[in-house]
């Protein structure tokens, strides 16, 4: 529900003292209610056993099991001219899919499982003072599977296994010498509508041109701006995805369907009671009967012969929406936070390099679909009330959750999450077509490597 305008303080009230709060606040109200006050031995458990059971499970979920966690950084470098097709790194997102998994309930309340998308790794691009890396932080314990889906579609690239670059900064930005910007994108629309792939970035002239020069490439504009960072400045995006089914967003599917029978203007199928009926044949008898357009609503509506469905005109942009959505939701699903931060030395800090990343998301938006927006939640900007102290606590935590790999909102791990499908993220993260002809100052591959020929002669 929206709250209305002179309402703004609400938010702030309810985080700061009724969410943590809360069950002091019942007590007291029981304790000071006097009818109330001989029914504590009832209320006062009930609710001392929910704050109880919400410290343990925190504890169980990030004091135990996540400690335990290794987690891997890897660098990708590839080849100075990639002309594999985009659909070859969104079967890499749907190879690793199967990583999800779904916590019982023992691994739930014994082991420290997560119960929502136990499982993550993070898909990175790091411009170091101008010089541009591609990475992938995981779990140890994914290595093998992604390196292999990694190799299977890329065999000329190199991985290897580097420390966090992360760790080039001081642990706490910012401070006297650093500082630091970021936003945290989001949907501008329902999650089911999907935004702009890649397979719309193509040339229309088909074969009269190279296969080079058909394929436009969004990546090529954020990697050119990426790489005019100088000495001391630092520009991170990040793309953490979480494999998440049906089972984790079981209304995901459904609201989608339900958005697709909006949108054909299909009828809804309800159950009607004797009653309604009733109510409705009296109205139509007082009232007479309602008009849709210029049919009423006693004229059957034409059906199509062969598949006995309404016959429903649509616009050409309404039968493209209905086809993408549709098209969204037989993918695989990932729950992604989408982030891009600016650090950088204070003496060396450029207010035009701390949105780099606007001007990349503004590729991907749809006028009849959807589009990624910064969120001001997060991002550490205020306008009223002590705002040199808020922004400098909202950079802190953004900091801390960049390094961590956390979501916005830690620890609600769905809200300002978008719901991204592998396409959508073969989209917005993929290797270049092509490095080289520029001013990228990109580690690359300048040619393939390949074994010895079966034929070469051996000394004994």
């Amino acid at each position: 529900m929206k709250l209305p305008p002179y309402l703004f303080w609400w938010d702030w009230v309810k985080k700061i003292i009724w969410d943590p709060f809360w069950w002091v606040i019942l007590s007291l109200i029981i304790l000071w209610v006097p009818f109330l006050r001989v029914w504590w031995w009832i209320f006062l458990p009930w609710m001392l056993q929910a704050q109880l059971r919400v410290i343990y499970i925190w504890w169980l979920n990030w004091d135990y099991d996540y400690q335990k966690q290794r987690w891997v950084m890897l660098e990708i470098t590839p080849l100075e001219s990639m002309l594999m097709p985009l659909k070859a790194m969104e079967d890499v997102f749907a190879s690793i899919w199967p990583l999800m998994d779904v916590a019982n309930f023992r691994e739930r309340w014994c082991d420290g499982e997560l119960a929502y998308g136990p499982y993550w790794c993070s898909w990175e691009i790091a411009s170091i003072e101008g010089q541009i890396h591609f990475y992938v932080r995981l779990l140890d314990q994914h290595r093998h599977t992604i390196e292999s889906a990694l190799w299977g579609h890329y065999p000329d690239i190199e991985i290897k296994e580097v420390p966090d670059y992360v760790k080039l900064v001081p642990p706490t930005v910012p401070n006297e010498e650093w500082d630091m910007y970021g936003e945290d994108w989001d949907f501008e629309k329902e999650g089911q509508y999907p935004i702009k792939t890649y397979s719309t970035f193509f040339e229309p002239q088909g074969e009269r041109i190279s296969a080079e020069e058909k394929r436009i490439d969004p990546i090529t504009s954020l990697l050119e701006a990426m790489s005019k960072l100088g000495p001391g400045e630092h520009y991170w995006v990040q793309f953490i995805t979480v494999p998440v089914g049906d089972y984790d967003e079981p209304d995901f599917r459904k609201d989608g369907q339900k958005l697709v029978n909006k949108i054909a203007k299909r009828p809804e199928k309800k159950q009607v009671t004797f009653f309604q009926m009733l109510m409705h044949t009296f109205g139509e008898l007082i009232a007479g009967p309602k008009k849709d357009g210029d049919k009423y609503s006693w004229v059957p509506l034409e059906r199509d012969e062969e598949t006995d469905e309404l016959r429903i005109s649509l616009t050409a942009g309404e039968r493209e929406v209905i086809t993408e959505v549709e098209n969204k939701l037989k993918k695989h699903l990932f729950r992604t936070t989408v982030r891009g931060v600016y650090v950088a030395k204070r003496e060396n800090w450029k207010s035009p390099h701390r949105v780099i990343t606007r001007t990349y998301m503004g590729h991907f938006s749809h006028a009849h679909m959807n589009g990624l927006r910064f969120k001001g939640e997060t991002r550490p900007r205020v306008h009223y009330f002590l705002r040199k102290r808020r922004v400098f606590l909202r950079a802190r935590k953004m900091f801390r959750n960049t390094v961590l790999r956390f979501p916005p909102l830690y620890p609600d791990r769905k809200k300002l999450c978008p719901m991204l499908s592998s396409e959508e993220m073969a989209t917005l993260w993929h290797f270049p077509l092509r490095v080289s002809g520029g001013s990228l100052a990109m580690g690359k591959i300048e040619s393939k490597k390949a074994g010895p020929p079966p034929n070469l002669p051996i000394d004994d």
